[in-house]
């Protein structure tokens, strides 16, 4: 018997990244998984999103591990669309056993001269979002007593990250959710825990906005090889650069699993030692 058999996992922001990593380590574990990701375009943003044929590929990678995937295209701020998801899920798959609050996105700029526009699409995927997921897949596990819930923050949920006062105010949010719903939920024996990477190697990393966001602007530094050099510096394991996506979902899993079942309300920072120097 496989770690997470038969189990049914929800995944937000699947296409690709860690969540699509995520969703492959489950199923290679046994799961079946509900993904989804957005289509809506988000104009503030600095970066390329997710694209459908990102989406089908996770799903078909899924099934060719003999596993079965439901992958449509939902945005996370839409919770009337993201019930019909859960919906359909229980009436295929049968109930949420395990929900990853996966999906985020970002951009940048001063806190005092980032545009209305800004703000609201990061809270609404970074925060709000991650309380659609919870809220659309608790119900399912409530009547069973058993669930597992793991929401992604950030190391920008422990401290203040210029440039990102929005992104950092949602992620700081989602710690704070997490530790109130541990409390309400664990009457019900629902654990609920967050994960904080630092930089993870993504599209989301991996794109010219964020070399000069990095490095201070356009220019030779503006490159990838500057971003995992000055990480190195700031990391007490030096040689760690960026982690890979596969890091994060070896955490994931853990706290997913009963292996991890005494402990709920904590936010787990994944981070080679950036917050402890």
């Amino acid at each position: 018997m496989m770690r997470f058999d038969d189990q049914v996992v929800f995944i937000t922001g699947a296409a690709r990244g860690q969540g699509r990593a995520h969703a492959l380590a489950f199923a290679c574990k046994g799961a079946n998984l509900i993904l989804c990701d957005t289509l809506r375009p988000y104009a503030s943003i600095p970066y390329a999103l997710s694209s459908p044929e990102e989406l089908q590929k996770t799903a078909s990678e899924i099934e060719a591990l003999g596993r079965r995937a439901i992958a449509e295209h939902v945005d996370v701020t839409d919770l009337d669309a993201m019930q019909q998801l859960a919906t359909k899920a229980q009436e295929q798959l049968g109930p949420i056993d395990i929900a990853i609050a996966n999906a985020g996105l970002y951009s940048f700029g001063p806190t005092w001269k980032l545009t209305e526009q800004q703000w609201d699409e990061t809270l609404a995927v970074v925060l709000k979002g991650v309380w659609i997921t919870c809220k659309v897949a608790i119900p399912q596990m409530i009547p069973r007593r058993r669930g597992k819930i793991v929401c992604t923050s950030s190391t920008g949920g422990f401290k203040g990250l210029p440039g990102l006062g929005h992104y950092t105010a949602a992620k700081h949010g989602v710690i704070g959710l997490v530790k109130t719903l541990a409390i309400e939920l664990a009457p019900y024996n629902i654990n609920v825990n967050a994960i904080c990477p630092t930089t993870v190697d993504t599209v989301m990393i991996n794109n010219q906005a964020f070399y000069e966001y990095f490095a201070g602007g356009p220019g030779p530094k503006a490159t990838r090889e500057y971003v995992t050099a000055r990480m190195n510096e700031m990391n007490l394991f030096r040689d760690r650069g960026m982690l890979a996506p596969e890091d994060i979902s070896a955490a994931v899993l853990w706290l997913a699993s009963e292996e991890a079942r005494h402990i709920t309300g904590y936010a787990l920072p994944i981070d080679a030692g950036f917050l402890t120097r």
